[in-house]
């Protein structure tokens, strides 16, 4: 079966990245298309650039880097004309997020996972019209907790604006 690379045909692959796994990334919507309800306008139009599994120096354990790129535009904004500091949280969460439900793609562990803890460093803003670049790399997938990192640049100025720290669990059943 030829995967589904519609809007996905310019990603960079890189790393053991099987033909089954680029065709379940290209169908998930939390990785390839943030179809959620929430910040619609704003996930629509962030598009994944790179894909990449490697091997950490170190412990030798499989990661990824997934990095997306997106232009700051009139939803995204404040009063002053910069990326809100919501929609840099919004851009973590749902990144890094990804980037965490590729490798557990990769590695046969379970995808589904609610976040614990997201810490966010404002460095620099982002201006009305700037391409952004978010590069999310994982750090952890064990069993009970998983994160991942997230830097994001405003490629147009060559500036770090935010960095972010997600720390993802397993869900718990709801008690009714």
């Amino acid at each position: 079966m030829e995967p589904n690379m519609t809007g996905l045909q310019d990603v960079l692959w890189t790393g053991d990245i099987s033909e089954d796994l680029k065709d379940r990334i290209a169908r998930d919507p939390d990785v390839s298309g943030f179809a959620e309800p929430f910040a619609y306008s704003v996930g629509s139009r962030t598009r994944l650039k790179e894909v990449a599994l490697y091997t950490r120096d170190g412990d030798g354990k499989t990661q990824c880097k997934l990095t997306y790129v997106t232009t700051v535009q009139e939803d995204m904004i404040n009063m002053n004309r910069t990326m809100h500091g919501g929609c840099a949280v919004y851009l973590i969460d749902t990144c890094s997020g990804a980037a965490l439900i590729v490798l557990a793609m990769a590695t046969g562990k379970p995808t589904n996972s609610v976040s614990q803890a997201l810490n966010t460093t404002f460095h620099a803003p982002a201006p009305y019209g700037v391409e952004l670049e978010i590069v999310n790399r994982t750090t952890s997938l064990g069993a009970r907790v998983v994160s991942a990192v997230t830097e994001i640049w405003d490629v147009t100025n060559g500036r770090l604006c935010v960095t972010g720290a997600h720390h993802k669990m397993a869900p718990s059943q709801p008690k009714l």
